[in-house]
């Protein structure tokens, strides 16, 4: 590797990265396509294992643009997945996340739960990838290399396509199955059927509750509606005050027997 000196030599090392990255993931993807259960699941991950191939071709096109000798590119004999790369350089942080990955998958569970496991792993070495060719792209859009960022943008969106299909997949249903949803409700159900005679108690005691309270009601609601009736008469009918007799003067009275004798 040549030493660090500009961006350029930063584009250069990242490209040598990301080459032996695709050639991790070739190795490591059969491995998970074969562990998992889900049809829709091993279609996502055969479709990247195919998609895989057409991004160590663009890096070797990209290497060859900036003049990256063979022996530089990251690749070499491999024996297995964490094999030696001979003579080329070997991303450590991939070699992490397949290692990581492999240990879970390898253990003993459910099918549904590895595949919520697989998602994972895959997840983690989408970001991964999604983070170096970012990079990558962003190294070459200032270098001006107009035609190596085309071919690093071209991978960096299919790997952002895999990322979002994991997700849908995760999001979807693969994960709520992980969790035993459909054995959760059987057990509800299990529950409700052994309770039968005590719901029948229950619903018996409520109903005796709402007869008497319906009777208790009809009654008062009864002897309310003789008041109410009362009341309404009353105020249909109100108390006549006699009003006091006049009392006409004597002198008036007599002033006009008076002017009719006249």
């Amino acid at each position: 590797m040549e030493p660090l000196n500009d961006l350029n030599a930063l584009l250069k090392n990242e490209l040598q990265d990301l080459y032996s990255v695709e050639e991790q993931i070739l190795e490591a993807l059969p491995e998970m396509v074969k562990k998992a259960s889900n049809s829709a699941l091993k279609q996502g991950l055969q479709k990247h294992l195919q998609a895989t191939i057409n991004h160590k071709k663009r890096l070797d096109e990209a290497q060859q643009l900036l003049h990256v000798p063979d022996n530089e590119k990251g690749t070499g004999k491999q024996d297995g997945i964490l094999g030696l790369f001979g003579a080329g350089q070997v991303c450590k942080g991939m070699e992490g996340i397949i290692s990581e990955g492999q240990k879970m998958i390898n253990e003993k569970m459910d099918g549904k739960l590895i595949d919520a496991v697989i998602i994972a792993c895959a997840q983690k070495v989408e970001h991964y990838e999604i983070c170096g060719y970012g990079t990558a792209r962003a190294y070459a859009r200032e270098l001006k290399l107009e035609k190596v960022a085309g071919l690093l943008d071209q991978t960096l969106q299919e790997e952002y396509e895999a990322n979002d299909l994991l997700t849908e997949l995760a999001t979807g249903g693969l994960n709520q199955q992980a969790i035993g949803g459909p054995r959760k409700s059987s057990t509800v159900a299990t529950l409700s059927k052994g309770t039968k005679k005590e719901n029948a108690a229950s619903q018996k005691t409520v109903a005796t509750a709402k007869a008497s309270s319906g009777t208790t009601g009809n009654k008062s609601a009864g002897s309310k509606t003789a008041a109410a009736k009362k009341a309404v008469s009353r105020s249909k009918t109100p108390s006549v005050k006699k009003a006091p007799a006049k009392t006409v003067p004597a002198k008036r009275i007599s002033s006009t027997k008076r002017k009719a004798k006249k």
